[in-house]
């Protein structure tokens, strides 16, 4: 009798104007690859519902997508923040900080690393080219296929990210124009770019809750190392559950 996989609940994107939420399938594959079970879950402003997802999921996994709305972070919308979804928003910021508190694990991915990020504390730059301006920034939304590595990060020894790739540096994809800022209270910075931005964060307590940059999901399949950070996550629900006899790497 084969045991039962960790229900791990994936936010979608959502088109407003149509009603649609909608996901990249690479991210329930990865999930799948990595041993849980991927869900989509629904967006929803209800708080009750909420409680309820975080209640029955193992962990979450919350996507890539667009900007956050800057009022998250106390800030005004500069015009160089880009599209905005609500909806998407309120039931991210809240399912993070819900599941947070209930000590599940949570993985975010590139808009998801900066949710975890706000949603507990921290901060954005609206748009890393316009707010930086004491150093060059490289190419960070790169025009190459989605599993290409385009630039370099450089790794925390003994972080998750590190026991990932067992390496100190590593070449990643990169799809974003907005970075993590001010890093949330009880997290720390565990990779960054040659130029300084943050590209990973992870939550200093003894449960995994971790944001990386770049998009693991799309590069796997060309190189396996790049699922091991969906292992170590479905990995850490299955010790908290009991489901795993190991402890932890890190």
């Amino acid at each position: 009798m084969t045991s039962r996989r960790p229900l791990i609940g994936i936010t979608p994107s959502y088109e407003d104007d149509i009603k649609r939420i909608f996901l990249s399938n690479y991210y329930a594959e990865s999930v799948d690859k990595a041993g849980g079970l991927p869900i989509i879950l629904p967006l929803t402003e209800d708080l009750g519902v909420i409680s309820q997802i975080a209640k029955t999921c193992d962990g979450i996994l919350v996507s890539g997508g667009p900007d956050m709305d800057a009022v998250y972070y106390n800030e005004d919308n500069m015009p160089y923040n880009g599209n905005i979804s609500p909806l998407r928003d309120k039931l991210e910021v809240a399912l993070v900080r819900e599941v947070f508190k209930l000590k599940k694990p949570i993985l975010g991915i590139c808009r998801g690393m900066q949710v975890l990020n706000v949603a507990l504390g921290g901060t954005l730059y609206q748009d890393v080219y316009s707010q930086i301006k004491d150093r060059d920034i490289i190419k960070h939304r790169q025009e190459a296929p989605r599993w290409y590595p385009t630039h370099e990060i450089s790794i925390v020894s003994n972080s998750i990210v590190w026991h990932s790739f067992s390496c100190d540096t590593i070449r990643v994809n990169s799809f974003h124009h907005q970075a993590v800022k001010d890093v949330a209270p009880g997290f720390k910075v565990t990779s960054t770019t040659n130029d300084g931005i943050i590209e990973s964060i992870e939550f200093e307590g003894d449960t995994f809750v971790v944001g990386v940059q770049w998009h693991p999901e799309n590069m796997w399949k060309k190189d396996p190392i790049y699922l091991r950070i969906f292992e170590l996550f479905v990995e850490s629900i299955k010790r908290r559950s009991g489901n795993a006899n190991q402890t932890a790497p890190w």
